[in-house]
């Protein structure tokens, strides 16, 4: 068994840890591609037991409760062409336009609008004119870097979680996610130039499909994820979230 903490720097509501901070945590436990179904959300500033599992795989646990269940997995993504720089920079810009006052989880450490740059990761990934892809540049810092100096899986993890959300573009309505399932071909250097990009694959019914990739400064792929988003129709659930996380 292993343990793990969030800390609370890694946020995604105020309250509960980053969805895709916490699943890179939690894959530790598997060696290659690996997906986390999110079963409630991540306690901060506590420990997580990572063990194996009655029915197979492993899970996460807190206090007798399961937060995630833990297995290997196969990820396949049918990638958009990438846009160009003048595209992602519009989308960025479009996405800090338009969240201005409106997002819903302001403090998150990939997508919140008010982290200070160096605290959260700090992704807009708007929307791209003419492209069914939300994308946005990104350089990890040195405190992202395990001592070989390179980006630890966790954070990579975090930087193909939220973008997927925003490219469902359905921001009038809150989703959360259920799982997400990421493969790491490389992990970066400290200061590379990076570009994250992410795109909606489909629905069914109050699920949302997508995918989300990492790509190096040669338009490489080096990671790749899929996600599952259910969308939140509680209205006492979503006044409570609001209320919170002003």
């Amino acid at each position: 068994m292993t343990e793990v903490v969030i800390k609370k720097r890694f946020c995604g509501p105020k309250t509960s840890g980053n969805g895709g901070y916490s699943a890179g945590l939690f894959a530790q436990i598997i060696d290659g591609p690996a997906a986390i179904m999110l079963q409630r959300p991540p306690p901060l500033d506590t420990p997580i037991t990572l063990r194996p599992s009655d029915g197979g795989g492993f899970e996460a646990v807190h206090k007798d409760q399961v937060i995630a269940k833990i297995a290997p997995a196969s990820i396949a993504v049918d990638a958009p062409p990438l846009p160009d720089k003048n595209g992602v920079q519009h989308a960025h810009d479009h996405f800090l336009d338009d969240v201005d006052g409106e997002h819903m989880l302001p403090y998150c450490f990939v997508c919140g609008n008010k982290r200070d740059q160096g605290d959260g990761l700090r992704l807009f990934t708007g929307p791209v004119p003419d492209s069914p892809v939300n994308a946005d540049f990104w350089t990890p810092t040195a405190d992202l870097a395990d001592d070989d100096g390179l980006i630890r899986p966790e954070f990579l993890w975090a930087a193909l979680d939220c973008p997927s959300a925003f490219a469902l573009r359905n921001e009038l309505r809150l989703s959360l996610l259920g799982k997400l399932a990421v493969d790491i071909l490389r992990r970066p250097k400290v200061g590379e130039k990076l570009t994250v990009a992410a795109w909606r694959t489909g629905a069914d019914g109050r699920k949302h499909f997508s995918s989300s990739a990492i790509y190096d400064g040669d338009q490489k792929i080096i990671a790749k994820a899929n996600a599952v988003w259910i969308e939140i129709n509680d209205p006492a659930f979503l006044e409570k979230l609001k209320t919170e996380n002003v």
